[in-house]
């Protein structure tokens, strides 16, 4: 094979790998007499390996990362970027790869490495007439349960021609059997493989109906908030209507009124004494209180010789703590807002007195 001088950067430090990836230049292969799985003895010289590593492209060919040599390639657990070739030894630098995969080869699980090639003449190879990388496996436990495995299938029969090597040492006698899984040890994968994707798929599921769950909720507690606020708001109005109606608050004090009972709608109750008894009632409620109990500004009545009747709504005699609890025992009767009740009550107070 001729050879070409290829100038190569040295690999990076694999201190700086953590326990999910895999450091750069880890080495696959070397110059040497080697004697591939079938039995065949191979020659490789320095300027073979530099050919190797000049020739690889993972745009026209990605060299997958496996368990033993599977024959169609899959499953991958991570992926050649790049080859080197430095001083007769043939190395790589990972990348994508899976994190429960590298922590497996970082826990010694994987020691040995086996690289397998295309020949310069097999069919499927994508630079004939040179070695190309297909895959690097790696040996010595089975393959870890890593839910979304990448898989890489090709059309044509990829395994044709190929030709692997166990290990990276010289001594062809030092060469182990290179460790490939059986079809019923790739179907139990592939079969588990499915079960945690269900799995995954079912979590998710939840996790959704949840979610929408969750929001709908949401929108529904919004939307009671924004019905109670309105018909809060409706109250007031009818209530500030009743008392223009009634003398005590001028028409142009009408909207005033509301914002101001609005404004006060969601301050905390307060308690005041009176004589012996204490009341607890909101700023909203006494401002109510205070304006009902009031002495109309306007009289609507005719004028004459006579005296003039007691004006309407008129709580003569009636304190303001007997006012609100007369209000809230109208209210709970009636089924009737606050500002109703306390309208009511007073002009029951006036017609009474």
């Amino acid at each position: 094979m001729p050879s070409k001088k290829t100038t190569t950067a040295p690999a990076k430090s694999a201190t700086s790998a953590t326990s999910a990836a895999l450091p750069d230049g880890i080495q696959i292969f070397r110059a040497g007499r080697h004697i591939d799985d079938s039995g065949t003895p191979h020659n490789f010289t320095e300027a073979d390996l530099a050919d190797m590593a000049s020739s690889y492209n993972p745009a026209l060919r990605e060299a997958p990362l496996t368990v033993g040599h599977p024959k169609d390639n899959l499953p991958a657990y991570g992926w050649v970027k790049s080859v080197q070739n430095i001083a007769g030894v043939l190395s790589i630098n990972p990348h994508q790869v899976e994190p429960q995969f590298a922590e497996m080869v970082h826990a010694g699980r994987f020691k040995k490495r086996s690289a397998s090639f295309y020949p310069p003449g097999a069919p499927n190879n994508p630079t004939p007439g040179k070695w190309y990388l297909r895959h690097v496996a790696f040996l010595g436990a089975q393959p870890p349960a890593v839910a979304g495995l990448k898989d890489i299938q090709f059309s044509e029969d990829d395994a044709g021609g190929a030709v692997s090597f166990s290990e990276i040492a010289t001594a062809p006698s030092t060469q182990p059997k290179a460790l490939s899984m059986t079809e019923a040890e790739i179907q139990a994968l592939q079969a588990q493989l499915e079960e945690e994707k269900k799995a995954r798929a079912d979590a998710d599921a939840k996790a959704k109906a949840a979610e929408d769950a969750a929001a709908a909720a949401k929108a529904e507690a919004a939307s009671f908030a924004e019905k109670a606020k309105a018909d809060r708001t409706a109250g007031f109005v009818s209530f500030a209507e009743t008392q223009v109606k009634a003398g005590r608050l001028l028409p142009k004090d009408k909207d005033m009124a509301v914002a101001t009972m609005e404004a006060l709608a969601d301050a905390q109750p307060v308690e005041f004494s009176e004589g012996s008894t204490t009341t607890k009632v909101t700023p909203a409620a006494w401002l109510q209180n205070l304006i009902a109990t009031s002495k109309p500004q306007v009289s609507f009545g005719e004028f004459g010789g006579a005296a003039a009747a007691p004006a309407e709504g008129a709580a003569a005699g009636k304190s303001d703590a007997e006012i609100d609890v007369a209000a809230k025992a109208y209210a709970r009767e009636k089924g009737v807002n606050y500002a109703e009740a306390l309208s009511a009550v007073t002009a029951s107070f006036s017609t009474t007195a």
